[in-house]
């Protein structure tokens, strides 16, 4: 072997060993899953009295689902006198219209409702929720986005968890109102069938932490002051708190068989933004609370657990690398011949990799009950698209780790007009072409390798091709569609709170 192919194999090999962990961490989730799933959480004891509860609705430029998620909550099955609503409307459109008349409405039911508009957005999300709070004094605070409808027994299934004092939050399990709606949809709720029935439920009933997810939880009030309270230092504000309310001891609850139906991402930008969003806000939370997780006296798998758990979005980098470095190290290998090492590193490095990923999700649909042949037909295809996700999320991973300010970017939503995408998340066409390279660099790869009697992976090489191009030319169509393409604009992460106009309705 030559010095550069004995280089190149000495940056492959480590690279294709550290992604192997993480296939390795995704086969001990599933397994511990397994041995855990029918510990089903249950109260521990009983409520003396119903609690005070304000339930908070962010929203920004909504207008297609403000109405639905309000009916939804005005449907609630609980005690008037003891709810109260807040609309935390930050949006720049007639939503606020909307969802003012949707209050009056609400109001008419005999619900206390306030519809708070914000003439700015300070501090995102984060800012939106303090601000709230700062008008309401209720003991429990119930989350919900715009796009959530939940049941009207939604709240009497999650209060007796709070029987406990020693509970800071209850999450309940996203369902999907669109599944079918197209292609993306139908892979995307792979993803998120993985991590709300597996990785959740794996976390929380082996005492390990989990996250809030923003939204279809409730959280007491004693337990968000004591934590700190709401902080916008990343976008992912839900996931920020949750680890510092965490590590002062309060216990979350997930319960999985309780299901909160929302919107899927319908379209590729809208998807890119929502991913790139939860992979820089995971990224911001590792940098800010990785020291104080390792301080803390929690256990030491719980420690492994968290930093896995908000550095799983590292996985991308050496993805990209490994796409990079895939076309030269076949071909070192054929000069070299097989050996050993490497066949060990086929079986435990990348391969390991996406056996655990095949496992891991058609055992999700399997728990979820969509477990058909049909539906598994598309599992390849959700393979070629996480890992082509590589370049939005590596570019998240990237700007979190060098202190790269961007604005909160909402994922637009569709409502019960399907047809009316009137809200775009923005498109970065240079993002866009990189995707389209490395879908066209594998593609070539593929034909070459194909063309030399090399066909040991190029399946999976071909899939991934797809994926980038299934991206890139998503990014482009939109682009074309809006006739512009605009960079989001950095905007500084403003932890103060904003000015707002509130309205009671009554």
């Amino acid at each position: 072997m030559t010095v550069s192919q004995i280089l190149l194999l000495g940056i492959y090999v480590p690279l294709a060993a550290l992604l192997a962990l993480y296939g390795v961490h995704r086969v001990h989730m599933l397994v511990g899953y397994l041995m855990v799933r029918r510990r089903n959480p249950e109260p521990q004891g009983t409520l003396e009295r119903w609690p005070t509860v304000l339930v908070q609705i962010p929203v920004f430029n909504e207008r297609e689902v403000v109405r639905r998620v309000l009916e939804a909550v005005g449907s609630f099955d609980y005690p008037r006198d003891l709810l109260s609503v807040q609309v935390l409307d930050d949006s720049t459109d007639d939503t606020v219209e909307i969802a003012r008349e949707a209050c009056r409405r609400l109001s008419e039911t005999g619900v206390r409702v306030q519809h708070i508009h914000r003439d700015n957005r300070d501090g995102f999300k984060a800012g939106a929720l303090a601000n709230g709070l700062q008008q309401d004094d209720a003991e429990l605070v119930a989350i919900f986005d715009a796009d959530f409808v939940p049941a009207a027994d939604f709240l009497r299934k999650l209060l007796p968890y709070f029987a406990d004092d020693g509970v800071g939050c209850v999450q309940a399990r996203w369902e999907h109102l669109n599944l079918d709606r197209n292609l993306l949809t139908r892979l995307n709720t792979f993803f998120l069938d993985g991590h709300f029935i597996l990785e959740h439920t794996f976390r929380h009933r082996t005492g390990r932490i989990f996250n809030f997810n923003g939204t279809a939880g409730i959280w007491r009030r004693r337990c968000i002051d004591d934590a700190g309270g709401w902080s916008s230092s990343s976008i992912t504000e839900d996931t920020e708190i949750s680890f510092r309310a965490q590590l002062r001891g309060w216990r979350f609850v997930y319960l999985r068989d309780v299901l909160c139906p929302a919107e899927v991402p319908t379209s590729i930008d809208a998807y890119k933004g929502q991913q790139h969003r939860w992979a820089k806000g995971y990224t911001e939370v590792l940098r800010q609370h990785l020291p104080t997780i390792w301080r803390a006296p929690i256990s030491l798998k719980t420690k492994i657990e968290a930093s896995l758990m908000l550095s799983n979005h590292f996985a991308f980098l050496l993805l990209g690398a490994l796409t990079i470095l895939h076309l030269p190290v076949v071909l070192v290998r054929r000069d070299f011949g097989s050996s050993g090492l490497l066949s060990v590193l086929d079986i435990a490095g990348l391969n390991l990799a996406l056996m655990a990923f095949f496992v891991f999700y058609a055992v999700s649909q399997w728990e979820a009950g969509r477990f058909t042949w049909r539906r598994m037909l598309h599992l390849p295809l959700s393979m070629g698209l996480a890992m082509a996700q590589m370049v939005n999320s590596s570019r998240a991973v990237l700007e979190a780790l060098f202190g790269v300010k961007t604005g909160f970017v909402r994922t637009p939503k569709e409502g019960a007009a399907p047809n009316q995408q009137r809200y775009k998340a923005r498109a970065v066409l240079g993002q866009a072409l990189t995707e389209i390279a490395f879908g066209t660099y594998l593609l070539a790869s593929s034909v070459y390798l194909i063309g030399n009697g090399h066909f040991w992976g190029v399946g999976l090489t071909l899939l991934v091709a797809w994926g980038f191009f299934f991206l890139g030319f998503g990014t482009l169509r939109s682009h074309l569609a809006q006739g512009s393409v605009t960079r989001p604009v950095a905007q500084p992460q403003q932890p103060e709170q904003a000015p707002a106009t509130a309205s009671a309705v009554s």
